[in-house]
């Protein structure tokens, strides 16, 4: 039986979206903080705006927005959601608050439960921590994935990212992890996934996949690596023609530079046939 904690994942929201709060100086300030670790700075700047009464209904529901992805990030799970239930009730006519409201009951199922510190009675917080002292659990949800199709779960929420937010940096990890279910990996107790396990079913997906990847993001700097993955998928099958192949593409695409892929392939070339 296999076990996993209930994730808190970015596919609730993204922060390329943040692309859009510039309208407003303080926003953009807020924006620029944000993106540079000063989070606190940020957080400031956007209460602000929304105690400012002169400030545009535009600004304040983007300040709402980014306030709720700070407080995200931070793992205050229940304050982020405070922020964008206010957006969603105060400012439901902007984008911000279309673009959240889909996701708010998504991510009230995962999450599940309150943080012991919203609990208003000093005597009930009280109570909670001596129950939490004898109780053996660690409080976090966990989901029995035996038999369930793993890899496919996990390209759905991929794609649903790559979809909703096309050439964003969101899209473009997602595009990295989506090629690491497909290619595969095995569990603790020995099962195998993707590309591991099945090897003509997601063979063409893998290829289909790095081909929009790289379209889409021809500059990314996991190409390399990722056309190296599947010349060994093709080599450990001692299929030495595909292996060639990519092994060839791992080399051209270097434009002549010595890396450490290129090497590997180089090496792998001289030693091919098993």
């Amino acid at each position: 039986m296999k076990g996993r904690l209930a994730p808190l994942v970015g596919t609730i929201v993204c922060i390329g979206l943040f692309a859009s709060c510039g309208s407003d100086g303080s926003v953009g300030l807020a924006k620029d903080y944000y993106q540079h670790g000063l989070n606190e700075r940020a957080k400031e700047t956007l209460i602000a705006v929304l105690h400012t009464k002169s400030t545009e209904r535009s600004s304040k529901a983007k300040a709402l927005y980014m306030l709720g992805q700070i407080s995200f990030d931070e793992g205050r799970i229940q304050v982020a959601l405070g922020d964008w239930k206010s957006l969603v009730r105060d400012y439901p006519d902007t984008s911000e608050a279309r673009e959240i409201n889909g996701r708010l009951k998504q991510l009230s199922e995962i999450v599940g439960k309150l943080s012991d510190t919203n609990i208003s009675c000093l005597t009930a917080q009280s109570y909670m921590s001596n129950g939490n002292f004898w109780s053996g659990s660690d409080h976090i949800f966990h989901i029995d994935s035996s038999w369930l199709p793993d890899v496919e779960l996990a390209l759905q929420w991929y794609d649903r990212i790559i979809k909703e937010f096309p050439n964003s940096d969101a899209a473009e990890l997602a595009y990295e992890r989506k090629m690491f279910a497909l290619i595969g990996w095995k569990d603790a107790i020995g099962d195998s996934h993707g590309l591991r396990a099945d090897f003509t079913k997601y063979m063409p997906q893998v290829l289909d996949t790095f081909s929009s990847f790289e379209s889409t993001f021809p500059s990314n700097s996991s190409l390399q690596a990722f056309r190296y993955q599947i010349a060994q998928a093709y080599w450990e099958r001692r299929d030495w023609a595909n292996t060639k192949l990519w092994l060839g593409k791992v080399i051209e695409k270097s434009n002549g530079e010595s890396t450490f892929y290129t090497e590997t392939a180089k090496a792998r070339l001289q030693k091919l046939e098993h």
